[in-house]
């Protein structure tokens, strides 16, 4: 996205918080309550999930040649490698003797050894070596080869996906006119700061509504974004099955007196793309954040992972110690007050006392992400 386009944006940002309104749809909405704990509907959606590209990391996660990571997606235990020809694979992170993992964290190796019994791979996933050979004149008689993922680096970021039969992935179609937007960020090349995982007891999709809307931030975030982003106050743009809210702070008024040729659109946005079906990115002046929600193991359970990475020159201890800190006060303010909530929401949801949510006008990003997918469930995709 060019300054100009930023520039744009800001200006509709700003007139937005001057007249104290957000954008919205033309009418209400909502969705069943069971779309929430239903089993059928859930099993249904976590095979959508399965079969969709899935976004796992930045490409600074593996920044040169020899450098791995390992991810866990839908219980998936996932090995990416970047090989000397500078591509990016993936397998899964299981050894072909015993199924223990090869590898662990982020780091940098030519050869993953199995810690159970020294079976050896190399960055393609070619079984290299390890003792008892013989033992095995069917398993390493031919080409041994780890089982390889669909893998692919893409508008900055890493995307596996978790049918080894399914053949290349196609991002480019996935994202659509979203792809370059997402790329001219720069994001996939800031420093990985941490990740972290949210299990908790609330339906995958409950917890990607709590990244739909702003309407909640002078509530539920009174202390924390809410001091800092503008309640109930967004702008929302659609991408086909993605969409892009843009919430201004609260200072952003200050603009009015300010030529725009001095402006510093980041400064006053905080941008959250919703990426179909499962992923949130959100996007400041300081730091880039991944929220990957993922189906759990029952319709009122879910796993997110979320990951950060920042602008800053984290080499430098004052940085990387700001860093952090944004990373965890951004984290406990999901953790302890969006799903702390969503909990509670689950619990009501559950009970069948009432039929259907309510979403309002000023929630398109619901009523969109909710369309998407019923869209996708019916064989749209």
């Amino acid at each position: 996205m060019d300054r100009d386009e930023l520039v744009d944006l800001t200006r509709r940002a700003l007139k937005t918080a001057i007249d104290r309104t957000t954008d919205m749809t033309p009418a209400e909405g909502g969705v069943a309550a069971q779309a929430y704990t239903c089993s059928e509907q859930f099993e249904k959606e976590r095979e959508l999930v399965r079969r969709s590209p899935q976004l796992v990391g930045y490409s600074s996660e593996l920044p040169a040649a020899g450098s791995y990571c390992t991810k866990t997606v839908m219980d998936v235990p996932v090995l990416l490698t970047r090989g000397t020809d500078g591509a990016i694979r993936a397998f899964e992170n299981i050894c072909l003797h015993r199924q223990a993992p090869l590898a662990t964290g982020c780091g940098t190796a030519e050869r993953f050894v199995c810690p159970w019994h020294a079976w050896t791979y190399d960055a393609h996933g070619a079984f290299v070596g390890g003792p008892g050979r013989e033992g095995f004149p069917a398993t390493l008689g031919g080409k041994a080869q780890l089982t390889e993922l669909p893998a692919a680096e893409h508008s900055g970021f890493l995307w596996v996906g978790l049918d080894p039969q399914a053949g290349p992935l196609d991002v480019d179609a996935h994202l659509g006119p979203l792809g370059p937007e997402l790329a001219s960020w720069g994001i996939g090349n800031w420093a990985p700061v941490g990740e972290k995982v949210l299990d908790a007891p609330v339906n995958w999709k409950l917890a990607l509504d709590t990244f739909a809307e702003s309407y909640h931030f002078a509530t539920v975030h009174r202390d924390t974004f809410g001091q800092i982003t503008k309640s109930n106050c967004a702008l929302f743009d659609s991408f086909g099955r993605h969409h892009r809210l843009i919430f201004p702070m609260r200072h952003i008024t200050d603009l009015a007196n300010q030529p725009e040729q001095e402006w510093v659109p980041l400064n006053n946005l905080v941008l959250i793309y919703a990426l179909f079906p499962n992923i949130v990115l959100s996007v400041t002046v300081a730091n880039g954040e991944i929220f990957r929600v993922y189906p759990g193991e029952r319709p009122g359970h879910s796993v997110t992972v979320h990951q950060n990475a920042s602008s800053m020159d984290v080499s430098e201890p004052g940085m990387a110690e700001a860093a952090r800190s944004i990373f965890e006060y951004a984290h406990g303010a999901v953790r302890d007050e969006d799903y702390a909530l969503a909990a509670r929401v689950q619990a009501n949801l559950a009970s069948g006392a009432r039929a259907n949510l309510v979403f309002g006008r000023n929630e398109p990003g619901l009523h969109h992400r909710h369309d998407v997918l019923a869209d996708a469930l019916d064989g749209g995709r």
